[in-house]
This record gives structure tokens, sequence and C-alpha cells, in this order.
């Protein structure tokens, strides 16, 4: 009790600025305690814009979870949660690309070398006719810092590019007090990225290049890390923080999905029914890994361990996406999970034999087996993939993550390559692609069932499948009843394909693949 009294305390101290002029004030908005105002006037005048955050969800706070958002009332689903703008928004952090400094399309290395220079600044940009698709004054403020000693960088093309996100966090400090404040009051955890942390020698930007203090530097990365966001617009990739939504917690099986407007506006629905008293969460990992890798990812960049229903399972809700072999005396071939999938120094045993098996050992395992997937994925082609296949699938689980990865690039070479088209497979080859995406969608359906994170590998799935189904009814013709069923499949998952990608952002991959599958539909009919 002493603890969360204490948590208490700390979170009072931090919302302690009016979200109107930025002034101390005390009155909390009693609907959702989200932010505070100096006075009734304020708040009436800062409605227009805090009423699209205010609506079903509240802040709460305890000593496992910490900040986190809680559903004041049932939330159906589609409903829009939160929608904001980004407090700050640049480019990718950390990046060492090359970038226009504009309209933050991406450079290649030779591009940025070119003429082509703002003309204040001499920061490459795309050229005269170089067009922001965000916001017109994006580069304005920014322009007036990094036009210092720009000549010496220029002529030596030694731009900086990791430390333009974190330029425009600190502007803010000048240029608008309330969203500097706002920020500021987002989760650094300076205690672990302290002068004796890893991170803290990683961070080479001293201060000096900002004319400001190293511990605000620091501070504004350890932010940046913690809080913000890769987004997707109009086809670029940015980095973004959002105030509210910040504030979400993690769970490696979310009820919310995120879409993003062509100005970097987040809007943050549910995917399914909120129920009164839920959790409002988002993920903030790759579904694509194990449980292994995910909680070390979220303990290294978020500080926290994942106590998720999928992480405090061994077999990661049935999928065995981490599973390993048993391989005693070379026969045994049982299933090697986490005795306590939460420690992650837990010994695995076998569901077959007596046999248990070191994390250190699972750690080597897999190093060894990342190694041979990463080899065979560099220039992928079905015979090496399958032969990778074939030796993964002795020492870890045909469902494992690491035999996903191979899967996933197979089905699109079935039915793709030359020597390999749809028409030229054996019907083996043809039943062994379908068995792979049905495989794959299982999995899918379980680790992802909402389609919030992994709407691409979803897509690509159907849509494989349904070519490989369509090929399947042509050869079987004469036998009109199951040629038809297969027919009709066909047609739901290319359609279900379609669906998945439609609320897709204009520019991003989804968008593009989306529109690459629509011509299936005249096809099909």
């Amino acid at each position: 009790m002493a603890m969360y009294n204490e948590i208490i305390s700390k979170h009072l101290e931090i919302i302690s600025h009016c979200a109107f002029c930025g002034n101390s004030a005390s009155n909390k908005c009693a609907a959702c305690s989200l932010v505070v105002y100096c006075s009734k006037e304020h708040q009436k005048a800062h409605w227009k814009q805090h009423k699209n955050e205010c609506v079903s969800y509240e802040l709460q706070i305890d000593s496992n979870v910490g900040r986190h958002l809680v559903a004041k009332r049932t939330i159906n689903l589609s409903e829009i949660i939160i929608q904001e703008e980004p407090l700050v928004i640049g480019p990718k952090f950390p990046t060492s690309e090359p970038i226009c400094i504009k309209c933050l399309q991406r450079l290649k290395r030779s591009e940025s070398i070119v003429e082509s220079l703002c003309e204040k600044c001499l920061w490459p940009i795309c050229g005269a006719g170089c067009v922001t698709s965000i916001n017109q004054n994006i580069h304005e403020d920014e322009c007036t810092v990094l036009v210092k000693g720009s000549e010496k960088i220029a002529k030596n093309n030694d731009y900086m590019y990791d430390a333009l996100t974190p330029l425009k966090c600190l502007l803010l400090k000048f240029t608008d007090k309330n969203k500097w404040n706002r920020l500021m009051e987002l989760k650094s955890h300076m205690e672990y990225r302290g002068p004796e942390s890893e991170v803290y020698e990683n961070n080479y930007l001293s201060g000096e290049e900002f004319e400001t203090s190293s511990d605000i530097i620091h501070k504004i990365c350890g932010i940046l890390d913690v809080n913000a966001l890769d987004v997707q617009v109009a086809g670029l990739e940015l980095t973004a923080i959002y105030p509210t939504v910040s504030k979400l917690e993690h769970n490696c099986l979310p009820n919310t999905g995120i879409l993003f407007d062509k100005c970097g506006r987040i809007y943050v629905h549910a995917s399914r029914k909120i129920t009164k008293g839920e959790h409002i969460t988002t993920m903030y990992t790759n579904a694509l890994w194990g449980t292994r890798e995910r909680r070390a990812h979220l303990l290294s960049t978020k500080y926290f361990k994942c106590k998720c229903k999928r992480c405090s399972d061994a077999t990661e809700l049935g999928t065995n996406f981490s599973t390993i072999v048993c391989n005693v005396k070379g026969f045994c071939k049982g299933n090697l999970t986490p005795i306590h999938p939460l420690d992650d120094s837990s010994q695995w045993d076998c569901d077959r034999c007596p046999n248990t098996v070191s994390s250190d050992k699972i750690d080597a395992i897999l190093t060894e087996l990342n190694y041979i997937v990463d080899k065979a994925l560099q220039n992928p082609s079905i015979n090496s993939l399958e032969d990778a296949f074939s030796k993964l699938k002795t020492r870890i689980h045909s469902n494992h993550y690491l035999c996903f990865n191979i899967k996933h690039t197979l089905i699109q070479l079935y039915g793709h390559s030359m020597g390999y088209k749809h028409s030229m497979l054996t019907d083996d080859l043809l039943k062994r692609k379908s068995e792979l995406c049905r495989d794959m969608f299982f999995i899918l359906n379980i680790i992802d069932p909402l389609y919030i994170r992994l709407n691409i590998y979803n897509s690509v799935i159907l849509y494989e499948l349904h070519l490989a189904l369509l090929e399947s009814a042509a050869r079987i013709s004469e036998n009109k009843a199951e040629s038809k069923g297969m027919h009709d499949e066909a047609k739901v998952l290319l359609s279900k394909s379609l669906d998945i990608l439609k609320n897709e952002p204009e520019g991003s991959p989804g968008f593009k693949l989306l529109q690459a599958y629509k011509p299936s539909i005249n096809t099909l009919k």
C-alpha cells in the first residue's frame, strides 16, 4: 500500500499543468482524470479539443502496471476510443538513413550528396518540387537550429539524421509550452538509462549540438524509446509520440487496433467488444516472435516483463510457437516447453520423457537455427527453403516461429517462381502449398485473432490459399460438386483477404498489396 500511495503521489505531481495554457493547475477533468485545468474558463475553452479524448475510458494506476486506461463503460466493436494529434512527428527514430529534411521521404545514399539542399540549413531535400504531405511548416523551426555549422556539415556530408526527431521534441520547449509539458509527463525510465547503462553509452548526442544539457537530451531519447510509435503515413516511415495513446497498456493479445490519417492523426479503435472495467490494451512488440524473444525485447526497450495470457502459457495457447523438439538419444521427439514460462531462467521439460534442458541450452539451439533461417532467406529458393525447413523440423516444432518464417516465403514461391507456376505444380506440391497455408492461418487465428498486428501476413496466406484452391478445382472439373466447393471456398478466402486490408493507409505496403489483389475479383468471376 505504501508503494501504491507513492506512485499515486508521483503521478499527481506529473499532471500539474493546465492543458489549455500550460500554467500550474490541479483541477482534474472529472470524467477521465487525464488532464488538469487552472480554471473552469480554460476547461470550457479546451473542451473542443479534449472531448475526443474524454469519452469512454479513464486513467488508473496501480503498482503492477503503472498508468493504464480502463473502459468506464462498454465499448463496442470498431468504436473509436482515442483520436489525437501527435505531440511530435518526425523521421524514424533511431535511424541513420538519409531523408529529405522537408517532406521526410527516404533518400538514396547517392541522392543525399547532390546539390538539392535546403537553401538555409543546407540539409538534403528531394529537389525543387519537394512537397510535404504532413505539415507545411514541419521543417521551419528546426531549420533555424540546423543552419548553425551547416556549411561544414554539408561539406563533409556529416548529417546526423538520428538527431532530427529528438530536436523536434526539444524545440517544443520554446515553441509550444503545452506540448512540451505533456511530453515531459511521459515515462523515460531514466532509472534504467543512467551513465553506467549501455543505452547511455550508445547515445552520442551530447546536448551541445542543441545548446541544452545532456540530461535533457537523454530524457528525450528515453521518452522516444519508451513511448514512440512507428507510423506509416502517406508512404512514409515515421516516428510519432501521442500523449494519451502512450498510456495504453501492453498485451500480446491486444483489444484495440490503430489507424493513422494522412497527417499523422491517430485513431485507436476497439477490435472487439470491451466491457466496463476492462483494461484497454495495445501491443509494443512483434507478434511473430516467440515468448522468450518478445519478453526480452519488452524488458530491454520498455523496462517491464510481460505476464499476459500468451506469455504465461508454455505452449503459447496451443500453437507450439516456441516449442523445441526433444532429441534424447535421437528418438524421443517429444515437445520441450518451459516449466515456468514467466521465469527466463526456467528449465524446459519434455512431455514424453524425463529430460530437462537449461534455458542457456535453449538459447544456443535458437542461435544456431536462426543462422540457418537467415542464410536460407538471404537468397531464397524453393530448394534452399525446403532444405532449411527439413533441418529445422528435427530440432523445433513445425509450428515454431522460425519455421513460420520459412513457410511464409515458401507459399509465395510455390505458384510464382520459374518452373513452379501453379499450373506446373504436381498435385502433391499443390496440396503441400494448401497445407502450409492452413497451418499458418491456424496459428495466426490464435496469436492475432482480431487481425490487429498481422494483417498483411493473414492476407497473403488467404490469397495464396485461394490461388491453390482455384488450380485444384480446375483439375477436378469433372467432379462438379467437389470442384464447386473448392471454388466457393476460394471466393470466400479472396473476399476475406481483401477485407483484412481495407483500412490500410494509402501508400503503405498493405495498401499496395490490396491494389495488387483487387483484379483477382474479376478473374474469379
